[in-house]
């Protein structure tokens, strides 16, 4: 029978065996890491406002500007898109529940490829805020308990982050050489400043005609304050893209490995000091 293959296997058979067998790893690929730290939340940010475009033109019919009860918008704004609108708020959360732990572990690891000193604090800090922003965003979206004027905070936190992030990565490699040291490396130097300074102009353009829309009651500006939306969104996993895949040329991933405690093994006595 089944049962009896599986005793000959010594599947069931009690003997003696050291515990843990090994130290128990496995392997993330940088591939995987771009996929899920860079461009995931991203697409799933466009396929939540795509899919509402198409899917639900009725709730977008019924959403009006904040302080113009009587004027539609053509398109959704992002917050609405992933915080508030359901199922896209649940595909969002999902995605943002796959993207954290590798984003986490990148945090604390990415910036060690500089040596120490401010620039690696200040990399790892701006990285710290810009998943917290993330969070709190998602989390406190604009119908939650504390309001619309914490959430425009959050999204603060996160674009001044993403900013001093992008600022410092840049200011890093140019101050170690590293756009130098090939003709790829120059390339990619450059591309992430044009990212950094469309990131840069695009937020301009949210701040700018996102009061317009409001204080003049105008679908334009409301539209174009949707497009810029868009666009910080994009471009910030277009910078991230850039940079992981640069991190890519040199690592293939990570081997992550558990670490014996070193109070030992107290079933034979043994302790590790």
């Amino acid at each position: 029978s089944f049962f009896s293959h599986l005793s000959r296997m010594g599947m069931f058979t009690i003997q003696p065996a050291p515990f843990p067998a090994k130290a128990p790893s496995t392997f993330v690929s940088t591939s995987l890491i771009i996929f899920f730290v860079a461009y995931l939340p991203a697409l799933t940010c466009y396929f939540c406002i795509f899919s509402t475009l198409i899917l639900q033109r009725d709730v977008i019919s019924n959403y009006s500007l904040s302080n113009c009860p009587h004027v539609k918008s053509p398109l959704p704004p992002v917050s609405y898109s992933i915080g508030v609108w359901e199922p896209q708020k649940l595909v969002w959360m999902f995605a943002l529940m796959l993207h954290l732990p590798l984003r986490v572990m990148l945090i604390r690891t990415a910036p060690q490829v500089y040596l120490p000193g401010a620039g690696q604090y200040v990399f790892y800090t701006a990285a710290t805020f810009e998943a917290l922003g993330l969070v709190c965003v998602t989390v406190f979206n604009v119908d939650s308990i504390i309001g619309f004027h914490a959430h425009a905070g959050f999204f603060v936190v996160w674009w001044a982050a993403a900013m001093w992030g992008m600022g410092i990565i840049i200011h890093l490699q140019r101050l170690i050489g590293h756009n130098c040291s090939s003709p790829f490396a120059y390339r990619m130097w450059w591309t992430k400043i044009c990212i950094m300074s469309a990131f840069f102009s695009a937020s301009v353009g949210c701040s700018i005609f996102y009061p317009i829309s409001q204080n003049y009651c105008s679908v334009a500006a409301f539209t174009i304050f949707c497009l810029c939306e868009y666009s910080v969104v994009g471009l910030n996993a277009a910078f991230w893209g850039v940079y992981l895949h640069e991190f890519g040329r040199f690592f293939d991933g990570y081997v992550i490995t558990a670490v014996k405690s070193r109070k030992g093994n107290l079933s034979d006595g043994t302790v590790t000091p």
